[in-house]
């Protein structure tokens, strides 16, 4: 019987904590991704030419 009291408290707690952690993973994941988007971004203006300009002048020259 005991077992079961202690399940129930697991669960009930498991239920209370859910949006709050599933809160922290959404942000955690957030700054993942920012901190990817932004290494990209440093490492356009390093190379020395942008995405977007560099792709139109790929683009522009092929018109065979």
């Amino acid at each position: 019987m005991e077992s079961t009291g202690v399940g129930a408290v697991i669960v009930f707690l498991v239920v209370v904590c859910a949006p709050g952690l599933s809160s922290v993973l959404q942000s955690i994941a957030f700054r993942i991704r920012a901190e990817g988007k932004a290494e990209l971004a440093r490492a356009r203006r390093e190379s020395g030419r942008g995405a977007v300009g560099g792709r139109r002048t790929a683009r522009q020259g092929r018109h065979d």
